[in-house]
């Protein structure tokens, strides 16, 4: 597996139409520095705004996968991100003069073909995993959806998908190695769709630039030769329509005899690029889309965030802090045994703040909570959540030892793990907002990288 963060040597552009909204584009792949990252940028748009392809800026999966920033919008990146991810290109600057990149001929090969020309070259810094160590799973029982990550040194992928329909019915495939079978046998796989969704759609005023030159269309319903006229002039076929025998309009000839499941994973490495990085792990999927890979990358940017504040938390128990227990006596009233913080690692002011609560068997509520079975209770990890976020608040004020927090609610608690003697607590709290002594946090408790407890909190800043 590749070491080092990649990007492309020159620049490149392709011309073409948008799929869903018609638009005529201009596209320029165009090298960008290390930890850039994909970006898209408009510069048909009043100071050239960018928009990071990251699964934050994710707002519609409905008919492929629309990013935004505010009002700025591109739609359908999921094949431009997978040819940069195929290629395991890191960072990479894609300009568009419009909302959304050309659709070409529906597959991601065309933008392999441009970035290839470009070029591709090393970067002097290590490449980012996101390494897959216990089994992820995203299931879906109404739609019969299942999507599993294993653990595997390599990046790997078997798909299958499985639809009522004869010319489609269920297909299977796996790729076992993305550096040498990405280009070759999966890139060219094009986009499909079934009749009756596509007439639905273009009789709405959807999908304008799509046709048979884009895209495979499968007959799902019965059709009667006097449509045929009809069905040319609605994907703008110059030849006389024919139905032909494949179940594919116009008998369109298939580019791999599985066409259909490769372009689930074209669609798949795509999407997975909103993580922001490559991972390590199989990916086992069954009658997926959109909607389930981008949901298992949520998953998996939560997991990578707990990770990087496990690191930073490590690295800062070693190596320093920020408050330690005298310094959080003269801001918090607390005293034993009721107070629960540590050590404060961590601390941007109006922003968020980290802190630590080492967990021991001589903690006086283990007396009673619960007799041979130590558990922590949970309106302690509550309350220990609040203190940090109390740290962060009380910071502000000029005169802290003349003010107290006082908590008002609590929202969308929820507890994952029991905290028992020897565990350390991680707390981050993050502040969502702070108006006129009222304010609403965000805590969430780690031990390891496993998430004990979250909650919403509520509070009112007062003077003693």
């Amino acid at each position: 597996m590749l070491k080092n963060q990649r990007t492309i040597t020159n620049d490149i552009s392709l011309d073409g139409i948008g799929l869903h909204t018609g638009v005529t584009v201009s596209m320029t792949f165009k090298p960008a520095p290390v930890g850039t990252g994909l970006v898209f940028q408009r510069i048909d748009l009043e100071d050239q705004p960018s928009i990071k392809a990251d699964i934050d800026h994710v707002i519609d999966i409905s008919r492929g996968t629309t990013i935004a920033q505010g009002d700025v919008k591109v739609h359908t990146v999921e094949h431009v991100l997978s040819a940069l991810a195929g290629l395991a290109i890191d960072n990479c600057i894609v300009e568009l003069d419009n909302i959304e990149p050309p659709v070409i001929d529906g597959s991601s090969k065309p933008f392999v073909d441009a970035l290839l020309e470009a070029g591709i070259e090393e970067q002097d810094a290590p490449k980012e995993y996101l390494e897959i160590n216990k089994t992820l799973i995203y299931h879906d029982d109404e739609k019969g959806i299942d999507l599993v990550i294993i653990p595997s040194d390599e990046f790997r992928i078997t798909y299958m998908i499985d639809y009522k329909n004869p010319a489609l019915g269920t297909q299977y495939t796996s790729m076992y190695s993305l550096e040498e079978e990405y280009v070759t046998e999966f890139a060219a796989a094009r986009t499909f769709a079934f009749l009756s969704e596509v007439e639905q759609l273009k009789d709405v005023g959807l999908i304008k630039g799509g046709s048979l030159d884009n895209a495979v269309v499968i007959v799902d319903r019965e059709v009667d030769p006097s449509e045929f006229d009809r069905l040319k002039s609605l994907f703008g076929i110059k030849h006389k329509a024919k139905l032909g025998k494949t179940g594919i309009l116009d008998d369109r000839k298939l580019r791999f005899y599985n066409e259909q499941v490769r372009h689930k994973v074209v669609d798949l490495i795509g999407d997975f690029a909103l993580l922001g990085f490559a991972i390590k792990g199989h990916v086992l999927a069954a009658r997926a889309g959109h909607a389930s890979h981008v949901e298992m990358v949520r998953k998996m940017r939560k997991i990578y965030q707990t990770r990087q504040l496990t690191k930073k938390f490590q690295k800062s128990v070693g190596t320093g802090y920020v408050l330690d227990i005298e310094a959080i006596e003269k801001l918090l009233p607390h005293r034993y045994p009721f107070l629960l913080v540590d050590r404060i690692l961590e601390l941007a002011p109006g922003e968020y703040v980290t802190g630590i609560k080492n967990v021991t068997i001589n903690e006086p509520f283990f007396t009673g909570h619960f007799p041979g079975k130590p558990i922590m209770p949970g309106v302690l990890i509550v309350e220990a959540m609040g203190q940090v976020g109390g740290i962060l608040l009380l910071n502000q004020q000029t005169d802290q030892k003349q003010h107290l927090v006082f908590f008002t609610g609590l929202d969308n608690v929820k507890f994952r793990r029991p905290v028992v003697p020897g565990d350390t607590l991680f707390i981050r709290v993050e502040l969502i907002y702070l108006r006129r002594g009222v304010c609403k946090m965000k805590g969430t408790a780690y031990v390891g990288e496993e998430m004990a407890a979250q909650a919403e909190m509520q509070a009112v800043i007062r003077e003693r």
